[in-house]
């Protein structure tokens, strides 16, 4: 995480009080012992985002964004937690020492700086001699010069060191250079990356550029667009091109369309359809999901017309659902590209379309030609659409989905969820760039609402039962992984441990805002033996019932053909006994 020293990080956040912090950012208005105000982090009108004085944490409960002090600052601003910690401290005069050779703040300046001075030679250069067929075949494509020097489009020379001799006698550091990503190393020294390239500047949602898009002009080349790689500045699985331009427009219309293109992107932003962000050099990964989700759960999928754009659409669309979201598709005719499709259509066909997008299923269906398979083809098809179903860990939405497909192929819905329930889901079939493997954060079953219980009891003012949980409660017992952690910190840590503090063990955002949530539910009102009685009988009884549960309905499928269910009977009555022994 931060090479700043613990000691420090501890001072800094007990000496930010989290009220005074967030109020210089939202209005807040005390009621009860909390605060609540507009949540900065969605749009709403009524103000559900609370923040406790006591625990020193913030909770949304529209949105469910949650966290301490530095976690505030960190979404807010969009800065890494050592930042966070570094104007903390500097607010409240507390001194930092960096156990570190180089200072993260003057690595990230610089890189930014690297990327400012690329940025303006790219844009110089499309503007003068050495680019007028770059600019002329941009202008052919239909962007204006007023689009064009909006998102600071440039051209890189056909050149192996204009960018280097730029940046030469400036004073960065090797380090600096070589983390940039703008340029390349070889045994004969340092050149360009980007060449012969019509550049598209990746920028920060703050305005910053941290990357490129460069698209081949004026000779061949196998790889058509060439993005920066990887650097500390700019991560790719969850950085979205246009999105410092779009967000407010996002916002105020209540969702977003998503293409896959700078180009597409482009076309629509100039055609006054704001709401509207690219990916950026990759597939549509969870983290854009987690990322999006922040401003919209929206999402219209608009991407290429032929067959490889509906299949990306179909991944993205399940990334979408995975993360707890409802995507729609709109998909242009005739096999164009969004960028085709709004040049030779016009602005109200492509707004008609996606005023009135495909639910993901109808398009699924569609794509797939599903209603017209038949046989081995048909239960191929509805195998593939059982496993990723299987994947959806929301039950509302999976059930609804079930249910849609049921209806449109004319499938037994009690056949399509033993189908669901018996597929085991390949890790080959996550289509996301990184494998996200993320535990549910939502606690909304019987036997997750009784490990909460017991935790929000553990982090309770009686000690007395604190104690009581710890010597009769195994870590075993909680089979959510996530809560499993926080009670272990709860207890490892001798029950003492402090809401902000309990936030800094858990760095994934998703995780946070949902410790958060059982953080900041109000303490026990009351709190006894028998509450913690209940909840381990819940605990261990749940399973069995959902087993007596199976049983039943294997029974029922028996005797509907004729078979009996002797073996299975005998089970439910040794699972029934061992309930009453509870």
């Amino acid at each position: 995480m931060s090479q700043i020293p613990q000691d420090i990080i501890e001072r800094v956040r007990d000496s930010a009080d989290i009220v005074d912090v967030v109020s210089k950012y939202v209005d807040l208005k005390q009621r009860g012992p909390n605060y609540f105000g507009l949540c900065p982090f969605h749009n709403e009108k009524t103000p559900s985002f609370s923040v406790s004085p006591s625990k020193q944490i913030y909770y949304c409960f529209g949105c469910n964004a949650g966290g301490n002090v530095y976690s505030f600052l960190m979404d807010y601003q969009k800065i890494p937690f050592p930042d966070a910690v570094k104007v903390l401290a500097e607010q409240y005069n507390i001194p930092i020492e960096l156990n570190r050779s180089e200072d993260n703040s003057e690595l990230y300046s610089s890189l930014y700086k690297l990327h400012e001075i690329a940025m303006d030679l790219y844009q110089e250069n499309l503007f003068s001699s050495v680019g007028e067929k770059s600019l002329a075949y941009l202008k052919e494509r239909g962007f204006r010069e007023d689009i064009i020097k909006q998102f600071k489009i440039g051209y890189a020379l056909d050149s192996w060191d204009q960018l280097v001799q730029v940046c030469k006698g400036k004073g960065f550091t090797r380090s600096q250079i070589v983390q940039s990503g703008l340029f390349s190393q070889s045994d004969k020294g340092t050149f360009d990356r980007f060449r012969s390239r019509i550049m598209f500047p990746i920028f920060h949602p703050s305005g910053k550029p941290i990357g490129f898009g460069g698209r081949i002009f004026g000779k061949e080349d196998s790889a058509k667009y060439l993005n920066s790689p990887e650097t500390p500045l700019y991560k790719k699985s969850n950085v979205f091109y246009g999105l410092q331009s779009t967000r407010d427009a996002i916002r105020k219309e209540g969702y977003v369309v998503l293409v896959e293109g700078y180009m597409d992107f482009l076309k629509l932003y100039q055609s006054s359809i704001y709401p509207v962000v690219s990916v950026s050099g990759t597939a549509f990964t969870s983290k854009h999901a987690s990322s999006i989700s922040k401003i919209t759960k929206k999402v219209i999928l608009l991407y290429d017309g032929d067959d490889a754009g509906g299949n990306a659409a179909i991944r993205a669309g399940l990334v979408l659902l995975k993360s707890g979201m409802v995507p729609t598709i709109v998909r242009p005719p005739d096999g164009l590209d969004p960028d085709d499709w709004i040049e030779q259509s016009s602005k109200a066909k492509v707004l008609s379309a996606i005023q009135s997008p495909k639910e993901y299923i109808d398009f699924h269906i569609e794509l797939y030609n599903g209603n017209e398979l038949i046989g081995s083809d048909r239960q191929e098809y509805i195998i593939k659409l059982s496993k990723e179903i299987k994947g959806i860990e929301d039950g509302v939405i999976r059930n609804d989905l079930i249910k849609m497909i049921s209806e449109k192929l004319s499938i037994n819905e009690h056949d399509l969820i033993k189908s669901v329930n018996t597929q085991r889901v390949n890790p080959d079939t996550n289509y996301e760039d990184e494998i996200d493997n993320k535990e549910k954060l939502t606690f909304s079953s019987k036997i997750e609402k009784a490990q909460v219980e017991l935790i929000q009891l553990l982090i309770s003012n009686d000690h007395a039962i604190k104690r009581y949980i710890v010597d009769r409660v195994n870590l075993d017992l909680f089979s959510n992984p996530l809560l499993k952690k926080l009670a272990k910190i709860l207890i490892d840590e001798n029950l003492d441990v402090e809401s902000s503090s309990i936030i800094e063990y858990f760095q994934d955002k998703r995780e946070r805002d949902s410790i958060t949530q059982i953080l900041f539910t109000k303490d026990q009102e009351s709190s006894s033996e028998e509450i913690v009685y209940d909840c381990i009988k819940i605990l261990k009884s749940e399973p069995i019932k959902e087993k007596i549960s199976e049983l039943r309905m294997d029974i029922r499928e028996k005797e509907s053909k004729g078979e009996s269910p002797v073996e299975e009977l005998g089970t439910i009555t040794k699972l029934r006994n061992q309930l009453n022994d509870l």
